[in-house]
């Protein structure tokens, strides 16, 4: 069981028996491979000075944040019988590789780590068999329990408190110390139930019996067994009804029901007595399936196509194969491994399980994929509305799906995002982060104000931004306690993201950080902009009137539910820096040659497009200001300023960014607006020409790579209101054309003496194509599929393909440009479109998914200069901003540039020293009730770390 050295005690050292002495201390990397915890508070009183201390188990909340100079300073109060008045919490840690419980004391930072045996080297804890799953402890301390998976001796083990501690005369733990069971089968998590007495108090002793037993009191427990700890325990001194241990089976495919008390007291389990648990209720968990819906008729035209419906037959499901438990009042919760369902179980009493229809795991991304779960956790019940929910990691990609899981809850799907156009880069019905989640936790947290007159600080208020009521301070005698939350005007108090009021979800990521995630914010209403807009995300419901006293953030979604968290306030200024979503300067065009083209009359203007019928104003972020873009010509310069920024009375290039959801903005990048500008992805290209004047190879990816045919501009133009007698037209400026890059078969190659070469010659090829690449003539692409392009003339006086197929006889690379447009794309986020191939013709086609509708890169040319509404023909929207080129005569590679700023950062939170270099394997996340405090146990050598729950940041490592 040694597995490293430790420091060698004094001899005069004792173990931790309420004397003088001291535990014996443990090297700082005692835990290693560390599992699950629990928690429990315990205190030693020395009624006798002359003996050994008397433990006694206490409730998880009456220990706290006080902390202890040593293991053995427990504030013994000689007046009091020698009563112990500072009792400590101890976390009972799993060690999965050496098959035993550590215990550390987290009261005191002076030697917390036990040694349970300090006559032998090294860290010795509580041994339990090998390879131990879960382990749970009673909300009174009486006891923990532990599920062990080794192969032979699959069971359960009961750790009375009263023998986990080190006590001088007292025998060292071993495997046979605690009461046990086998199973016969590897159980997995566990969970404590209780099986509530009748209306007269009384308690069952079985799922079978009377209520026949009366409860007993902590007194009576108190005086029962001796110093060692040889009574088990009472678990009824609790006060919480008859307990019962939940423990999923997964290799059975359900779950039994099993009575602490009675694995705690009968003598079949003594001594490590290990006879077959006495299993109450066995409940088979069951998996099917609603019938699958058939898919609906696609409501689009032509302009656009949806892929390829298919359903999954319902009888395509593995047996359950249960994971994580969450208990939320009488609802179970079961992930399962194998089947795609969460069990949903009713449980008014351990004894009387009945499973309800499953929650349904899906993905509306890949809807073929078997979706199925590994952990679970359950919000609170928040008030006005008492909505509850349940999240669920996805056990195949590691994200994590919402379902709303309140009473009369309609749907058992995940949840969907409310307008996922907002941000494609996420799927619309889970998180993703940046690293797969191994385990999650929903706490709530809470700071409650004072009123001023009263002193008196009530929970659960909403912060209120409504500029009528009444402000709180300390020269009026009633007022509005909702104001009391409000950010301070220099943000330093108040709501902001660092302050955590309401339900959260922590996300322990596979990275070793844990990523926040908002789940019910109770100052949400005052993170957001004084007066709200459509282009902030505020909806037709947002208020008017008097500014609102929020944080003056600019959107209404800083906070959002089931949404990763802001680390920042989504603001600029000088004191919070480029918070929020701009560009580092204003646009700036260029030339082909690279030279500045002087902002004129006669140029391109790039202009911020406006919404229709809303009169808020709008801005730009630029460095630490924010400029007001012109909504009205004010006639004081030679052309229209509206969607322009004036600076020093010139206008300026400008655009709009899109606020409705700060967590699109994920990058701060430089972005390019090329006219005609060659589409990325194909330099490396080879394509071959065939008959009817087509080019193609197996590996083109024409639709993936975003090419847009002449059939598909008349479509799209048709479907927009174009006059469908000129959209034909229309459709042919705006085409994609090809340019071939390749160079030309040399002067003396065979090639012009063979049978291909017989309609052109090496001069008259040279004489078009010798030039410059960017000269030679332009093909338009008539139709594009996947592996093909159909292609024509932009001449029609000239056959100029069968020319080209016939000067390129083999391989060639091309090009494949814009025509009319802009081409708009940055380094990261690169050329954005949303063109599929149709399932039914190959064609390539903008998709009709309304998620991705917002995935662009192509901006119309508008040649006339003036205002521009969103929705026009030449209106230009991607993820991240929008705008429209208006004016002037543009030239083929013409390019406006600029760098954006604001990216969001989440609130993460490290686990991992910064001054370490250290590999983090998060195993699982567990609340400490005491302190409010998360626990994180990791897998590799950090042991045990501590997330605050009054600030956002770790406050406590033990190893």
């Amino acid at each position: 069981m040694k597995q490293r050295a430790a420091l060698l005690a004094p001899t005069t050292a004792l173990a931790l028996a309420g004397c003088a002495g001291e535990a014996t201390p443990v090297d700082v990397e005692a835990l290693a491979q560390s599992g699950r915890s629990a928690f429990v508070c315990l205190a030693i009183d020395q009624p006798d000075p002359g003996k050994p201390g008397v433990l006694r188990s206490l409730p998880i909340t009456d220990c706290s944040y006080r902390t202890a100079d040593s293991p053995s300073d427990f504030e013994v109060d000689e007046d009091d019988g020698g009563r112990a008045t500072l009792p400590h919490l101890y976390a009972l840690v799993t060690q999965t590789s050496r098959g035993e419980v550590a215990v550390i004391d987290m009261t005191t930072e002076r030697s917390p780590i036990l040694d349970l045996d300090s006559g032998t080297p090294g860290a010795s804890f509580l041994p339990v068999g090998a390879q131990p799953v879960d382990i749970v402890a009673t909300r009174g301390g009486t006891a923990s329990f532990v599920s062990v998976a080794e192969p032979g001796r699959e069971g359960i083990f009961a750790l009375p408190s009263a023998r986990v501690l080190p006590r001088e005369g007292c025998p060292v733990p071993a495997l046979t110390s605690w009461p046990s069971c086998s199973l016969g089968s590897p159980p997995g998590e566990i969970l404590l139930v209780s099986d509530p007495p009748d209306p007269d108090g009384k308690l069952r002793s079985s799922c079978s019996s009377d209520y026949d037993i009366d409860p007993a009191s902590p007194g009576e427990a108190d005086a029962t067994g001796d110093a060692c700890g040889s009574a088990s325990g009472d678990l009824s001194q609790e006060g919480l009804g008859r307990q019962k241990l939940i423990v999923s089976m997964p290799e059975l495919g359900g779950f039994a029901v099993i009575d602490a008390q009675t694995l705690l007291e009968d003598e079949r389990y003594a001594e490590g007595g290990f006879a077959p648990c006495e299993v109450e209720r066995w409940v088979p968990l069951q998996a099917s399936l609603p019938p699958a819906a058939a898919p609906g008729a696609a409501p689009h035209g032509p302009e656009c196509v949806a892929p390829a419906a298919s359903a999954r037959p319902a009888q395509a499901v593995e047996a359950p194969r249960p994971a994580g438990l969450a208990l939320a009042g009488d609802r179970l919760f079961i992930a399962d491994l194998d089947a795609p369902v969460i069990h949903v179980v009713d449980v008014p009493t351990p004894c009387d399980p009945i499973e309800l229809p499953p929650l349904l795991p899906s993905s509306t991304l890949d809807p073929e994929r078997v979706v199925t779960t590994s952990r679970v956790a359950v919000s609170p019940a928040s008030p006005p509305d008492f909505r509850r929910y349940l999240y669920a990691v996805d056990a195949g990609d590691g994200s994590v799906m919402v379902f709303d899981v309140s009473d009369g809850a309609a749907s058992r799907a995940p949840l969907s995002r409310p307008h996922p156009e907002w941000n494609p880069f996420q799927p619309p019905d889970r998180i993703r982060l940046q690293a797969p989640v191994r385990d999650l936790a929903v706490v709530q947290r809470e700071a409650p104000a004072s009123l001023p007159a009263t002193g008196v600080a009530p929970e659960g208020i909403r912060c209120d931004p409504d500029p009528r009521l009444r402000t709180c301070d300390s020269n009026v005698a009633s007022c509005d306690i909702e104001t009391l939350y409000r950010t301070s005007s220099d943000r330093d108090a108040g709501a902001g993201p660092l302050k955590l009021r309401g339900s959260f979800a922590y996300l322990v990521l596979t990275n070793g950080e844990v990523a926040i995630i908002d789940v019910d914010d109770l100052d949400a209403a005052c993170r957001g902009p004084a007066v709200g807009s459509a282009r902030a995300g505020c909806g037709e419901g947002a208020p008017t009137g008097d500014p609102l006293a929020t944080s003056g953030e600019v959107s209404c979604n800083v906070v959002t539910p089931h949404a990763p968290r802001s680390a920042n306030y989504v603001v600029t200024s000088d004191s919070a820096g480029q918070l929020e979503p701009g560009v580092q300067g204003l646009p700036v065009l260029y030339d082909r040659t690279g030279t500045v083209v002087p902002f004129s009359a006669e140029s391109p203007k790039m202009r911020a497009t406006f919404p229709s019928g809303d009169a808020a104003a709008l801005t730009l972020a630029v460095g630490v200001e924010r400029e007001p873009i012109q909504a009205t010509d004010s006639g004081q310069t030679l052309l229209d300023e509206q969607g322009l920024v004036l600076r020093s009375g010139e206008p300026q290039h400008a655009l709009s960014m899109n606020l409705e959801d700060p967590r699109v903005h994920l990058a701060n990048e430089t972005w390019t607006v090329t006219y005609e500008g060659v589409l990325p992805g194909f330099t490396r290209t080879f394509v071959r020409f065939g008959e009817d004047g087509a080019v193609g190879s197996a590996d083109a990816r024409f639709c993936r790579r975003g090419v847009q045919s002449q059939a598909s501009v008349e479509e799209q133009l048709v479907a927009a209101g174009v006059d469908a007698r000129e959209a034909p037209a229309r459709a042919a400026q705006l085409a994609d054309f090809v340019q071939i890059t390749s160079a030309l078969p040399a002067e003396d190659a065979a090639y012009w003496d063979s049978d291909k070469a017989e309609a052109c010659s090496f001069e008259s090829c040279n004489a078009k194509y010798g030039s410059v690449i960017t000269s030679r003539p332009g093909l338009r692409v008539v139709e594009a599929y996947e592996d093909h392009l159909t292609l024509e003339s932009r001449d029609p006086a000239v056959d100029d393909v069968a020319f080209a197929a016939c000067c390129f006889g083999g391989e060639v690379q091309l090009g494949v440009r814009a025509a009319g447009q802009w081409v708009v794309q940055s380094g990261g986020a690169g050329f954005l479109h949303h063109v599929v191939a149709d399932p039914e013709t190959g064609r390539c086609r903008n998709a009709c998914d309304e998620r991705l509708a917002r995935l662009n890169g192509r901006v119309v040319h508008t040649p006339d200069d003036g205002r521009v509404t969103d929705g026009d023909l030449g209106a230009f929207v991607n993820p991240m901003f929008r705008f429209a080129v208006t004016g002037g005569a543009p030239e083929q590679d013409m390019q406006f540039r600029f760098t954006t700023q604001g990216a969001f950062t989440p609130l993460l939170v490290r686990l991992s020293d910064s001054r370490e270099l250290v590999e983090l394997q998060p195993q699982a996340i567990r609340l400490v009730p005491a302190t409010g405090e998360l626990a994180i146990t990791d897998g590799s050598l950090q042991g045990l770390i501590l997330l605050s729950a009054r600030s956002v940041g770790v406050t406590r490592r033990f190893r």
